[in-house]
């Protein structure tokens, strides 16, 4: 036997949406995606969209710090993967700039040195030249710029 989803009204959705937010920072794109798998009809999506962002639930200016924040401190990410992933998201050029300007360059270079400090041990290479390369290669994978990464590379393995 098998089991029929029934697909929430627009009011159900509100609320369930609405103690969502409340609880963490969500953007219109996850919430829409969320509602469209459940079964929503895209008029029914827009209606409690535009209503979660009128009451203050939705804020793509907050959500936008509050990830860059997130991945740069607990995921160590670099501006590059920040962007790609915000982008992805559907978030205005604007907010994305606006959100990755906030980071401070002395803290995002000495997230980006700790975190090849403590890879360095881990690579496996038959010469200083080919672990400065795969050092950089790891830090371009973060998301990080090869312009930060090659001096900070060079120091450590000095």
């Amino acid at each position: 036997m098998q089991k029929i989803k029934k697909t929430p009204t627009a009011n159900q959705a509100y609320i369930k949406y609405s103690a969502l937010c409340a609880r963490q920072e969500c953007c219109q794109y996850d919430l829409a995606q969320k509602m469209s798998r459940s079964g929503m009809d895209d008029t029914a999506i827009a209606q409690v969209l535009q209503q979660l962002v009128e009451e203050g639930f939705i804020d793509e200016t907050r959500y936008c710090h509050a990830f860059v924040y997130d991945k740069l401190h607990f995921t160590r990410w670099g501006r590059l993967r920040i962007r790609h992933e915000l982008q992805i998201k559907k978030l205005p050029r604007n907010i994305i700039e606006e959100g990755l300007a906030e980071i401070d360059e002395t803290e995002y270079t000495a997230i980006l040195r700790d975190l090849l400090t403590e890879y360095a041990p881990t690579v496996k290479a038959k010469s200083n030249y080919e672990k400065l390369a795969k050092m950089i290669r790891y830090a371009f994978q973060r998301g990080f710029e090869q312009h930060l990464a090659s001096p900070i590379a060079e120091s450590i393995l000095n």
